[in-house]
């Protein structure tokens, strides 16, 4: 069963569209505490990182799945390695 397009001529966010969204989003935020915790500890290139993330999840268009489920892999790529060197330390 399609989805009927709204009147913004976009189809309307399906269930599991949100659930992708929403992890991208807490991603992003375990990501940019990573970060906060690296420039607290002197690390000055975290806070330019910490600022383009944030930026580069506000762009993601959220009705672009495909653009979703790329930027979670790289914020999930990019969790795992600032945690484990984290956890290094």
């Amino acid at each position: 069963m399609a989805a009927e397009p709204t009147t913004t001529g976009r189809p309307p966010w399906l269930v599991n569209d949100v659930v992708a969204y929403d992890t991208m989003r807490e991603l992003s935020g375990s990501v940019q505490a990573h970060l906060l915790d690296r420039e607290r500890h002197g690390d000055r290139a975290a806070r330019t990182e910490l600022l383009e993330i944030r930026r580069a999840t506000l762009a993601v268009d959220g009705f672009d799945r495909a653009a979703v489920d790329a930027f979670s892999a790289q914020l999930q790529r990019r969790d795992t390695d600032l945690a484990q060197s984290a956890d290094g330390r």
